[in-house]
């Protein structure tokens, strides 16, 4: 949404300013985001579990995963109140400067923008794989937050579909990761049973992102011509 608004409102003091608001939303973020990710994959093991009473191991990680997201939520809690002041200032420091600025009259539309940021990202990334699918991912975000910021509906619920596969993929791959740390050698049969959930899904995602983005491609061609 920033970089959209910095597109109608060029500016090198607006963009200065949205810089310095970007860094105090980094350093929470990267605060609050280990712990939204924990209850995500705690929503996952409970949807694996279903209705049967969990076996121990299940427990176990449950267990490790709570304990984790409260160690978490400590230090994000003291983040917050440690940003929380100087986060609202730039806020509004940017917020001022954007109303004082003068909009330009016909920007590119936001749908081409959108198209052209993704374009840069498939350039940048021209085989996915394991290692850079989730990187895709973020790009793809970014993209389906500039059309959402004009009225490219059908191009953000595209960019959403390459988003949400590719972002179940990486909740499998981390909850696996999780219950190697959590259970050890202890669990075999579980972490394998979740490998084999990561493999279904990256097969899944990046059928889905090579599909849609083959299609997106195609757009944007016709639109630069």
């Amino acid at each position: 949404m920033l970089e959209a608004s910095l597109r109608q409102h060029p500016d090198a003091t607006l963009e200065q300013l949205a810089r310095a608001w970007l860094r105090r939303l980094k350093h929470l973020r990267r605060a609050a985001g280990p712990v939204r990710d924990l209850d995500v994959h705690r929503k996952l093991l409970e949807d694996w579990v279903g209705k049967e009473p969990p076996d121990p191991e299940e427990e176990k990680l449950d267990a490790w995963l709570k304990g984790e997201r409260k160690r978490l939520a400590h230090s994000a809690q003291k983040q917050i109140r440690k940003n929380q002041r100087g986060l609202a200032e730039r806020q509004a420091a940017f917020l001022t400067a954007l109303n004082r600025t003068p909009r330009m009259r016909s920007p590119l539309p936001a749908d081409i923008v959108a198209l052209e940021s993704l374009m840069r990202a498939a350039d940048a990334m021209p085989l996915l794989d394991a290692e850079n699918l989730h990187d895709f991912r973020k790009a793809a975000k970014k993209a389906r937050y500039i059309a959402e910021s004009g009225a490219g509906t059908e191009l953000a619920k595209a960019l959403k579909r390459i988003q949400d596969a590719i972002g179940e993929w990486h909740d499998w791959l981390c909850l696996s990761q999780e219950a190697k740390s959590a259970l050890g050698e202890d669990a075999r049969g579980l972490t394998r049973a979740f490998e084999n959930q990561v493999e279904r899904h990256f097969a899944a995602a990046l059928k889905t992102t090579q599909s849609t983005l083959a299609r997106l491609c195609g757009e944007w061609m016709a639109s630069a011509s």
